[in-house]
């Protein structure tokens, strides 16, 4: 990729947040949705959300909505779970210990979803750290809205401010 690329990436995504058929406010309640969705600890649900609440607000903007969850990705799911289920243990009154000695990662597969008794026997693996995960995300989930909202709403105002020239020479 040329440098020049990477620039046009830029200049268009500045574009996009300054266009002025775009609300600042609709363009933030998009991403704070999103947002809000990547923390939802409820795995393989994410997209399915956006649609639904793309479909049913129709302000939003479907794009910067799946940006928002898909910050919630192959490489930050596992600090995004972490940190939630962390959260959780505090919310418990657990403080920051939080015991992953008896999960087996291995073993859960599809038999653990597709099996009544392999839902079972990782519901029983997972049972320690299911609340904490469960709560801290949900809490998570609720938090990162006005978060969201208020980062692109302030992202957007700003990509929309005319730039401060410099003094010209005269």
């Amino acid at each position: 990729m040329k440098h020049h690329d990477k620039t046009h990436i830029w200049a268009r995504t500045k574009r996009f947040l300054a266009d002025p058929d775009l609300e600042p406010h609709h363009l933030a309640w998009s991403f704070a949705m999103g947002f809000a969705i990547a923390w939802n600890p409820l795995l393989g649900t994410h997209t399915g959300l956006v649609v639904m609440i793309c479909a049913l607000a129709k302000k939003l903007h479907r794009p910067l909505a799946f940006l928002g969850a898909f910050t919630n990705n192959p490489w930050t799911m596992v600090p995004m779970a972490t940190g939630s289920a962390l959260f959780g243990n505090i919310l418990l009154g657990r403080g920051l210990h939080l015991d992953l000695s008896g999960v087996v990662w291995k073993s859960i597969g599809w038999q653990s979803v597709s099996t009544r008794e392999g839902f079972e026997a990782a519901a029983a693996m997972l049972k320690p750290i299911l609340a904490p995960y469960l709560l801290g995300g949900f809490v998570m989930s609720a938090l990162a809205l006005p978060v969201g909202y208020f980062l692109m709403l302030r992202l957007a105002h700003r990509m929309r401010s005319p730039k401060i020239q410099p003094p010209s020479g005269d």
